[in-house]
């Protein structure tokens, strides 16, 4: 028998050095060594409970190989998350004076109570990813789980009836208003070429913003060729029919975090040809094969990533300078979903496309039927079809 190769099990997120922010002043929890003050990212893994009985069984070395797997499945987005979830339940058990050992196993009534205490103050959806956060907690420290899902459902539910008005949806632009942002930038300035090349890439791929830029430079949201996609991730090819396509393959995704999508487009006659843009930044900025697509030469000629912070901030100068709706990077998506939808892109096309789940896509169109409906008016019959899809919600559609 062929011995397995040894494994590297060592966290995926290590402890940043970076210092936190402080607490804000109403989320500030009381001091404890069980609790040390460090970043959202990194309170599922340093904020600990009292020791569970499983590891009890496990000798020090085990206990950490087993700690150090299961970190390994947790998304750096989904432990900011679970980050802010996480602080939220110890801040109301200290409220309330809740012991340790009540909190880890949770007991079905301090969840009662926890859940409780948001309704009415957070949206449905906030609540449901703190209690996510708590149960990832205690999963990741072997902790039981063993709330009543029938009464936290029911709690759910009056989260959802209760839950604060939600903020105005992102604004959709029009194809024209793309054309008018895509003028504002100038092709021979570095930046301007990878913005204008991640813009058309993000619109005419339908992709989420974040699945093309990293957040920041550095630390566990900064590039990596395992989360933003690289020069070796683009290819070029053609369909059956011969037509030109170009693919993008996306190693990280909101929905495949580990094996990541692929996304495609095909070229255009316009300014608004993704491929022409890309090739051109290409040739302009010269991205290193394992760099990030995006990269572009700063003003002293170093390679520098582009961003999600710096493309949304020359974004909204040139959609200020193009007088169109200002631009952020969920409207993106949403406005390339309304184009496609009005050029004649069925919805069970246009779901694959958008690499939806069903109902996800339908709660999608629902969300933002009402800053979709000017440019849907252009095209009755899609506007009615929305409408049709979107009026009940889906498990309650035959």
């Amino acid at each position: 028998m062929v011995p397995r190769p040894r494994v590297d099990w060592t966290p995926r997120f290590a402890p940043y050095s970076a210092h936190p922010r402080p607490y804000p002043a109403h989320l500030s929890p009381r001091p404890s060594v069980l609790r040390p003050h460090c970043m959202a990212r990194e309170r599922l893994l340093l904020w600990l409970p009292l020791p569970s009985a499983a590891n009890a069984q496990l000798s020090e070395a085990s206990r950490r190989l087993v700690f150090n797997v299961l970190s390994r499945s947790l998304a750096p987005g989904t432990c900011e998350t679970y980050g802010s979830g996480l602080l939220l339940f110890h801040v109301i058990c200290d409220t309330h004076g809740i012991p340790e050992h009540s909190r880890a196993p949770v007991t079905p009534s301090i969840l009662a109570l926890f859940i409780a205490e948001l309704v009415g103050r957070y949206s449905e959806a906030a609540i449901k990813n703190a209690v996510a956060a708590i149960r990832a907690w205690h999963v990741l420290h072997r902790h039981p789980w063993v709330p009543n899902d029938n009464e936290v459902t029911s709690l759910l539910r009056a989260a959802e009836k209760e839950a604060p008005r939600l903020r105005q949806p992102r604004a959709a632009f029009s194809h024209a208003d793309l054309l008018g942002i895509v003028a504002q930038l100038d092709p021979d300035v570095h930046l301007d070429a990878a913005v204008a090349a991640a813009l058309l890439v993000c619109f005419w791929g339908t992709a989420r913003l974040g699945e093309l830029l990293p957040q920041t430079l550095q630390g566990a949201f900064g590039f990596t060729a395992q989360r933003c996609p690289t020069r070796l991730n683009l290819r070029h090819s053609a369909d059956e029919n011969g037509n030109p396509v170009s693919v993008l393959h996306l190693p990280c995704t909101k929905v495949r975090p580990t094996t990541g999508e692929d996304i495609y487009w095909a070229p255009r006659g316009d300014s608004t040809d993704a491929s022409a843009a890309v090739q051109h930044h290409l040739e302009l900025n010269v991205p290193l094969p394992a760099a990030h697509l995006f990269s572009y030469l700063d003003k002293n000629g170093r390679a520098k990533t582009l961003t999600k912070t710096a493309f949304l901030n020359r974004l909204k100068l040139a959609a200020a300078a193009a007088r169109v709706p200002l631009v952020k990077g969920h409207s993106i998506r949403i406005s390339s979903t309304t184009h496609y939808l009005l050029r004649g892109l069925s919805f069970e096309a246009m779901r694959v496309k958008g690499r939806w789940a069903s109902d996800a896509f339908m709660l999608y169109l629902r969300r933002h039927a009402e800053i979709m409906a000017p440019y849907l008016q252009e095209s009755p019959s899609v506007h009615s079809e929305i409408l049709r899809c979107t009026v009940l919600p889906p498990m309650s559609r035959n």
